[in-house]
């Protein structure tokens, strides 16, 4: 069996051939950025699967409850990225309508209405997206939308007379 190495004794360094220098500072310091730079790889990969930079993730959408039903607003967007608003309506004896301010179109393109919407009415400076109600069962209805501007925008959205304003971060 071998001897255990004496701790107390240093080490012997190899002679290096002449014109080749010691270099173990610079490998140190190296490895140490090296190593930062998976630390901050690995952060910013969990910020994107929690959807603190974008569409997806459970940071991304944001819920919001009405007395009509319930909105999912993207919290967190990219800009001039598609994304899209889901509103769920409750079951209802009259049509439904759904309002958005004019904030909201300047922060927010609409490609599109899934299922369409009925009528568009314009009430107290907003538009509003009527839909039929089925008093039976909810509905589900997708915005598509797109971001228009980069940065902290707040706009009024709401369902009937429920209507509050919300934020959206769209990062560049």
């Amino acid at each position: 069996m071998p001897d255990r190495m004496d701790i107390s004794k240093p080490r012997c360094r190899p002679t290096l051939p002449e014109g080749v220098g010691d270099q173990r500072a610079f490998q140190r310091a190296f490895w140490a950025v090296q190593r930062v730079a998976w630390l901050v790889f690995a952060l910013i990969l969990l910020a994107c699967l929690l959807g603190l930079l974008g569409r997806g993730g459970i940071f991304s959408m944001k819920a919001v409850a009405s007395s009509g039903g319930d909105i999912e607003i993207p919290a967190i967007s990219r800009w001039n990225a598609p994304d899209e608003m889901r509103v769920t309506l409750g079951a209802s004896v009259v049509d439904q309508t759904v309002y958005v301010d004019s904030r909201f179109l300047e922060t927010f393109s609409v490609d599109g209405i899934d299922p369409p919407q009925k009528t568009t009415v314009q009430k107290n400076g907003r538009i509003g997206y009527v839909f039929r109600s089925d008093e039976t069962a909810s509905a589900k209805i997708i915005f598509r939308l797109k971001t228009q501007q980069p940065g902290v925008r707040a706009f009024l959205v709401g369902i009937d007379n429920d209507v509050a304003e919300h934020s959206t971060i769209i990062l560049p």
